[in-house]
């Protein structure tokens, strides 16, 4: 057999198999089918041939119920995939044709998550996902209050408020680190005033004072310090502030 005969007789086998595997994959004309096949390799994890099968689907039955249900898995399946960005935009699109679906409380759910993926561990980088997360989080607890979600929203929402609070804490640190207590203090501010309660507030106040004291807003400084005693009165700053505060006096008697 010659080199040219085999190659010949190579790709006619080879243009054989794959006519048979696209008649097999095209002989289908039962949506359910397709989207069971889809399932199975969503299933088996493997998210791209799912999401092609998917999309073969929505193609061929674009008035099928299934059509809807596939716009949604190749959401789930991007999001399961760990593109996240993808997913968001999947499920962005998905609520925008199907604003009464009975599962939209799902979707606002996985759009939310899919942000808070985003979230780098790191809170010195860019934290814009953080935002959109929150405001995700916050349209699912609005919208739907009693969604099963609901609990799971709350829980993610308060760990990106955490995240967010700490990139605010870090800031404020490095500027009074370096003795910038202006701008310090705007931080420190904003961190007690956005992100309360969560573990931030002892040390945010102590050096919200020193701040002001550094910086000769020394009725600023005594409220922020009286706040302080009120509310962590067992503090082992309590005998710094205790300073602070008779110097404050003693400087205003002057």
């Amino acid at each position: 057999m010659t080199m040219r005969t085999r190659v010949i007789l190579f790709f006619f086998v080879a243009a054989s198999v794959l006519a048979s595997c696209t008649h097999k994959e095209i002989s289908g004309n039962d949506p359910d089918k397709l989207f069971s096949e889809a399932e199975e390799e969503f299933k088996d994890e493997r998210y791209l041939q799912a999401i092609e099968r998917y999309r073969d689907l929505k193609n061929r039955f674009p008035y099928s119920s299934r059509a809807t249900d596939a716009e949604l898995r190749i959401a789930d399946a991007y999001f399961d995939e760990g593109a996240y960005l993808e997913a968001e935009s999947a499920y962005e699109v998905f609520k925008e044709l199907h604003p009464t679906h009975p599962r939209s409380d799902y979707v606002q759910y996985k759009i939310a998550l899919s942000y808070f993926n985003e979230v780098p561990d790191n809170t010195a980088r860019d934290l814009s996902a953080a935002y959109k997360a929150i405001e995700n989080f916050n349209i699912l607890l609005e919208k739907f209050p009693s969604s099963e979600f609901s609990e799971k929203g709350k829980d993610f929402l308060q760990q990106v408020r955490k995240k967010l609070a700490e990139h605010e804490d870090y800031v404020a640190d490095f500027y009074y680190s370096r003795r910038h207590y202006l701008s310090a203090s705007y931080r420190y501010a904003a961190l007690l005033k956005d992100y309360s309660a969560l573990g931030y507030d002892e040390e945010a106040l102590y050096r919200l004072g020193v701040c002001y004291y550094h910086i000769h807003m020394f009725g600023n400084a005594k409220d922020a310090f009286r706040r302080f005693l009120e509310q962590f009165p067992k503090s082992s700053s309590r005998a710094d502030v205790d300073k602070l505060l008779e110097t404050i006096s003693k400087t205003k008697t002057n």
